[in-house]
Formats: C-alpha cells, structure tokens, sequence
C-alpha cells in the first residue's frame, strides 16, 4: 500500500511567496479580529477572491481523495450535471496558451483551466453570479488529477486481479501514475522502462522508499508488454512507443501523454488489436488525441466505437470486460473542477490563511 502523504512530502516542493496583509492601524489582537472579519464578510458575498498557492493545494489534498473526486466526477458526467469546453490552444510567439472550462450543475460553479510556460491556474466562477471565488495554482493538481484519472480507469477497466503494472516514462508524472493505480487495483510488482537508465534508477530508488510495492527494471519494451496486467505510457513522444505484439491475453493500456495531434505513443497496429477504447471525452479526442484521430484517419478505428469514461463509470464497468482494453486520457477539465473546489472548500473549512483580492 502507498504512503500518500509520505509521497506528497518527498516530491520537490515549488514555494511560492506570499505577499503579507497590512494592516493601518498598531498590530494588535482586535486589528486582526476586525480585519479578519472583514475578509470573511467580502469573500461570503463573493466580492473577493481567494488565491491558493500550490504549496496550500499539496497540503490540503491527496491521491486517495482525489480518486474519490475523480470517479465522481465521472458519474456526474454520466448523470448529465456537467458541461465542458474541450481543450483549445493558441500558439504565441515562444509560448502556447492551453486553456479548457467545466461546469457542474448542482455546485453552479466554472473551472477555467489555463497553462502556458510555468502559468498554470484553476480559476473558479460563480455560476449564477459570475463571480471569481478561487484562483488556484494547478501545478501540482493538474498532475494529481491525470493520476486519478488513471487510477478510475484501472478500478473499472482493469482485468481481475492484475498483479503487475508497467511504466513507461519514469518521470513526474510516472510517480502519480503508480500512486493512483495501486490505490485502485491490488498490483504488487511495479515494472519500469524508460530510455535513460540514470532516471530510470532513480525513479525506482526513489517509489521504493515511498512504497511496499516491488519496483524492477525491464529490460526491453517487450518484456514490459508481456509481463504487465496494466501497461501505463506517461511520455512525450512523437512516434509510437509500442506496437502490442507481445501484450497479454488480458490487458488495460493506458496512455495520456499522445494529447496533441503530432504526438503518439502507441501504434495504429496496437488499436487495432484492442477489443475495446475508451476515453475521458470524445469531443477533446478527436482534436487532440493524436494516436486517436491517426487510427481513426487510417480506417484502424471509427469514432463512433470510442467509447467515453463516464459510460463505463456511469454502469458499474462493463456487462462483459473485453480482453485488450485501451484508455487514452487528454486530461479534462472536469477533473480540474473537481479538485480545485475540494481544495477551495477545504481552506475555507480549516480557515487556512490565503490570500484575498478585491480587485478582480
């Protein structure tokens, strides 16, 4: 079993500087009572919004709560309570703006996910009043919530009783990766691939400390196919990664770093050997999955047979689990609402200390 606060706290923390409220008159015990007051006042008629820091976000959630939010999330979706915007990019000189929304209907709130560079927010919206509640820092979030993702996916989609996990990409995201899925599924053995055995070696040396799972190295690309009940590709490749011709009889594939049209991880041969494909949002799929919309160009796949998380989520996992199952994830914003209003409503309830502005 994982240690999730352990692993949080041995992951490089990015520390943000806060900007200290000043107060005009002498610091004392009754200035800040007054002051305070006057914050929560403004913040209860929405007229402030509150900034959390990703420090603040590390120390208010965690993978378990966020599997809990994520799988939500998704039978909110089947339910028909959410409304999205899919993933829009626009490219500027150097940098590309990345910006998705989500709306819950019950909660009447708006995630606006925005990233570009080191800028990475969620900003949450009053629904009725469209008033900004919250500007949360996703730099740890949004990384969190790809993990549950994955994490929802193995719950429903994995085969029974799956034993071994692989990864490929032994990089951040690798590590809330394997965190996800073992707090999901009953894996034991964690195998790892990746192309620099210094950062391989590293992420193995590091996950063992945090964990009781078994880490090993594998030696190639196929050994990694055919030993893994889960296979998980967290990479930033071009070209496909793996072709499944030595996958088991029964296997879940994950994949999420092929969420551009000129990136790809698996082989349109690996789709077509797969009995079932899922993913987290159709619409977002066919412009930006790029293993995806190349299977489908092809004639490999047709859109119409991709089948969206929140169906399996929504009936309990399939009637019957198909033998080779392939689950892409773009990474939604409806995940992002999920976790940013948990973190929002959580500094609120232990009254952490956040700063808040009037001015937006």
């Amino acid at each position: 079993m994982l240690v999730s606060s352990k692993l949080a706290k041995s992951r490089k923390l990015k520390v943000e500087s806060r900007n200290p409220d000043i107060c005009v008159f002498p610091i004392s015990t009754f200035c800040f009572q007054v002051r305070l007051r006057m914050v929560e006042v403004l913040a209860e008629d929405g007229s402030m919004a509150e900034i959390i820091s990703e420090k603040q976000t590390r120390q208010l959630i965690d993978m378990g709560r966020a599997l809990k939010l994520v799988e939500a999330i998704f039978q909110d979706r089947a339910a028909g309570k959410m409304r999205s915007l899919p993933r829009r990019r626009l490219k500027a000189s150097q940098k590309q703006l990345n910006v998705m929304a989500a709306w819950q209907a019950e909660w009447d709130l708006i995630a606006l996910r925005a990233y570009t560079g080191e800028a990475n927010t969620i900003t949450l919206y009053n629904g009725r009043s469209g008033a900004i509640q919250a500007v949360v820092n996703a730099g740890y979030l949004s990384s969190l919530r790809t993990g549950a993702a994955s994490g929802v996916a193995a719950k429903y989609l994995a085969p029974k009783n799956p034993q071994v996990l692989g990864i490929v990409g032994p990089g951040w995201q690798g590590t809330f990766q394997v965190e996800a899925i073992a707090g999901a599924c009953p894996v034991g053995r964690v195998l790892v691939f990746g192309r620099n055995p210094k950062n391989r070696k590293a992420f193995i040396r590091d996950m063992a400390k945090e964990t009781s799972l078994d880490f090993e190295e594998a030696a190639s690309l196929a050994e990694l196919e055919a030993e893994s009940d889960i296979l998980v590709l967290a990479t930033d490749s071009s070209t496909p990664v793996i072709d499944g011709k030595e996958l088991k009889e029964e296997v879940l594939i994950i994949t999420m770093g092929a969420n551009q049209p000129v990136k790809h991880e698996v082989s349109g041969e690996l789709i077509r050997r797969m009995d079932l494909v899922v993913t987290d949002d159709l619409p977002t799929a066919k412009t930006g999955s790029g293993d995806l919309i190349a299977a489908c160009d092809a004639g490999i796949l047709r859109w119409e047979e991709i089948v969206p998380l929140e169906k399996i989520v929504g009936n309990g996992g399939p009637a019957q689990r198909p033998k080779k199952i392939l689950f892409q994830s773009n990474g939604i914003a409806d995940e992002d609402l999920a976790v940013a209003r948990y973190v929002w409503e959580q500094a609120r309830r232990k009254k952490i200390r956040v700063r808040r502005v009037g001015e937006i």
